[in-house]
């Protein structure tokens, strides 16, 4: 099918079907919604934001320091008053994420993300393709059988509590 063309086959509610699209809404979202299909998303920008991913480590890193701290600071009872330590790593903080997002793009930033949140596309992204790419030709060495899995998504409460060993 090509231009959003998976309407014309209504009738295929068949879970064996991998629908290839580049439009968020009108092939991916409609697909999985409509049909039940597993769809896969081709992204282009992907290839420039995991260049960017990979290559400003160490502002990433610093940024979820910062995030961390803040969050610590502003829980600890008694610490948290210090309004000026807050204030100032805030600001490193938003200036790091500036700094982020001009290397993404300097006009709006990254596509996927905003500071630490995903955007609104990651978003619909994460919940609608099963899997996605910069380019269809990302697979072409996955045998038609192959199965794609994703790892374990945690909720918050979850990824900020410690399991108890068996």
């Amino acid at each position: 099918f090509s231009k959003g063309a998976s309407k014309a086959v209504v009738s295929t509610q068949s879970t064996g079907i991998l629908y290839f699209g580049d439009h968020i809404y009108g092939d991916v979202v409609r697909s999985k919604k409509t049909n039940g299909w597993k769809t896969f998303l081709v992204v282009p920008e992907l290839k420039h934001d995991l260049e960017v991913w990979t290559s400003e480590t160490k502002l990433f890193e610093r940024h979820h320091q910062l995030e961390r701290q803040l969050g610590e600071l502003q829980a600890a009872p008694g610490l948290g008053q210090d309004r000026t330590v807050i204030r100032k790593l805030d600001q490193e903080r938003k200036t790091i994420v500036d700094e982020i997002d001009a290397r993404y793009n300097p006009y709006f930033g990254s596509t996927f993300r905003k500071g630490g949140r995903l955007s609104c596309f990651a978003n619909q992204m994460d919940k609608y393709a099963d899997v996605y790419a910069s380019t269809i030709n990302n697979i072409i060495n996955y045998s038609l059988s192959h199965q794609f899995w994703s790892p374990p998504k945690l909720l918050p409460h979850e990824a900020t509590v410690a399991q108890q060993p068996e």
